[in-house]
């Protein structure tokens, strides 16, 4: 006779098994559902990523496609330019090479304003000459032509000829319904570098292949773009203008494309990358979860066996591990002996201590690429108003032969620009910051000397070795031109003055504003504290963000009203930190 199974009369041992059986089982299977739901999430979290960077990269193609045409048509406004093509008749031979020189140059810095521009070139009628920057490829007047004509058929900005990529503009424009009209005065064509998008397609995946192509022609990040042909077939089948696919080619192999199109370039960006490669990581995952699976099972009844005289040790030294990890203590040792599933539990608490370690070096790195992307946006800023009307001092100073401020004008036109653009160090002595500033500061005294006056204290010696991050003040000291003194017709006064104490430098720029009362300060003081990342920022809310990240709560910027009654701002840098 049979007796009736009963779990109260197993021994211990059994139980353990059971017990073990029981926990485990539901803990297994949520792992292999959260595996796969967690590829599924990190698949379409990596599409989504690759998806942003390629219309980042777009948008930044179309914009600097936008301005390199837009540089192209203003060439119609160039005096030289006009000269050779409307006054060539009545102009002396030196005028006439005098206007070639200043064009070529004029070429040379266009060249010089975008990465993406190889050479430039601009055929004159007129005078019968092609002037370009390039000095190791001759540019006919018959190819430039070609070019010009190609770029009429196809009507689009993006013009492939001979294997290379052009942008033409000619004036006045072709006039298809009426040929004889088209009284050519000249033609501008601007050569793309395909080496440098090339490079710019390279830095998105290192295993993937990005290509930038059109119906004509293709840019890979690698010269050999391998299976880009059949992905391409493919893709025709994509109606939307941009999206995620994947597809298998008959070789076997699956591929996970990314693709975005752009109506003003007839262009496409695509990313393609094997499936294989994308979740090969995440697919072994799933592999190691069965083999732990069954080597659990094997080793289920010894480990059961020992558990009871084991489980304390390693229980307390784990929670004393888990007590320096909360106290900050990251570089603890993790050392267990015995190869059980505690050996597995602190396996994975020390790679789990190399993970948080990981993520705090990444936001410290971050940190840094913030600091240095907002001194890129404030360099970026350059008010065009101060370039063009500084030129326009200039030159009202050469025509009335005031030689001397010509020169004090155009001396430090030179070393403003050359400090603004020089994009070594992200940190200059305050000695070098402030005399950037007097540079600033010596153009703005020419320009405005009939109704604002500027008083510039020397700075002391025991400050000028101080480093500090670059392009802190100048945006404080066109602040107080453009606003607090921009209504101010006479009596205008700026002052910038330095003091040192406790370990603590302070420059201050205030001025004698009359248009700013105390709802205004308070209201500056209130955008600077709540200043959302990544929302447009002012020079003022800028310079105080990069001064907080670098030094902390105690730096950044001061507002009050002045002793002149306009606005004071006093930048505090602790000279201890940093």
């Amino acid at each position: 006779m049979l007796r009736k199974f009963s779990l109260r009369k197993l021994s211990i041992f059994p139980k353990l098994i059971l017990t073990f059986l029981l926990i485990t089982a539901p803990l297994f299977g949520l792992s292999l559902t959260l595996n796969e739901l967690g590829k599924k999430e990190v698949q379409q979290q990596l599409n989504t990523t690759m998806a942003s960077q390629i219309h980042y990269y777009f948008l930044s193609l179309e914009k600097e496609i936008e301005q390199i045409v837009r540089v192209q048509e203003e060439m119609v406004n160039d005096e030289d330019l006009q000269k050779l093509t409307g006054l060539l008749t009545i102009l002396s031979h030196y005028e006439k090479m005098k206007a070639l020189n200043e064009l070529a140059n004029k070429l040379k810095k266009i060249k010089e304003s975008s990465q993406y521009i190889q050479n430039v070139s601009l055929f004159i009628p007129a005078v019968q000459d092609v002037i370009t920057t390039s000095g190791d490829i001759p540019v006919t007047r018959e190819q430039m032509e070609s070019i010009s004509l190609a770029g009429f058929n196809k009507g689009f900005p993006l013009i492939y000829w001979n294997d290379r990529l052009f942008l033409s503009v000619n004036f006045p424009h072709y006039n298809a319904l009426n040929p004889s009209q088209n009284a050519l005065q000249f033609i501008m064509q601007v050569e793309l570098s395909a080496e440098t998008v090339r490079e710019e397609l390279g830095k998105f995946h290192q295993q993937g292949e990005t290509v930038l192509f059109s119906d004509y022609w293709a840019i890979g990040s690698h010269k050999d773009i391998g299976e880009f042909r059949e992905i391409n077939e493919k893709l025709t089948d994509q109606t939307a203008p941009k999206g995620v696919f994947t597809v298998s080619l008959d070789h076997g192999r699956s591929y996970v494309g990314i693709y975005e199109k752009s109506l003003s370039l007839d262009a496409t960006v695509l990313f393609f990358l094997e499936e294989n490669k994308l979740l090969g990581t995440l697919k072994s995952y799933r592999n190691w979860f069965w083999l732990l699976l069954g080597s659990s099972v094997v080793i289920l009844c010894l480990f059961s066996y020992g558990i009871y005289l084991l489980i304390h040790r390693p229980l307390r030294d784990l929670v004393k591990l888990f007590k320096n990890v909360e106290k900050g203590d990251f570089n603890v040792a993790v050392k267990h002996k015995n190869q059980d599933e505690f050996g597995y539990l602190f396996k994975q608490f020390e790679k789990m201590l190399g993970n948080l370690k990981q993520l705090i070096d990444e936001t410290y790195v971050q940190k840094m690429e913030l600091q240095s992307s907002e001194l890129k946006q404030l360099q970026s800023q350059i008010h065009p108003h101060f370039l063009y009307n500084s030129f326009f001092t200039l030159h009202r100073l050469i025509k009335n032969y005031d030689i001397d401020s010509a020169q004090l004008i155009s001396k430090n036109l030179g070393e403003y620009f050359q400090y603004i653009t020089r994009n070594a160090q992200a940190e200059v002595t305050l000695a070098d910051e402030v005399g950037h500033v007097r540079s600033f500061t010596a153009i703005q005294g020419v320009r405005f000397s009939k109704r604002i006056q500027i008083e510039f204290e020397e700075l002391p010696e025991k400050m000028a070795n101080v480093r500090v991050p670059r392009l802190i003040l100048q945006p404080i000291v066109e602040n107080a031109f453009e606003h607090g003194l921009g209504e101010k017709m006479r009596s205008g006064l700026i002052r910038i003055s330095f003091e040192l104490s406790n370990q603590m430098v302070s420059i201050i720029v205030e001025d004698n504003g009359t248009d700013l009362d105390d709802s205004v300060i308070d209201g500056l003081r209130s955008k600077m504290e709540r200043h959302v990342a990544g929302s447009e920022s002012t020079g003022l809310i800028n310079v105080h963000r990069r001064l907080r990240l670098k030094y902390g709560a105690l730096s950044g910027l001061e507002l009050s009203r002045s002793s002149f009654g306009g606005l004071q701002v006093r930048i505090l840098i602790p000279t201890g930190s940093g």
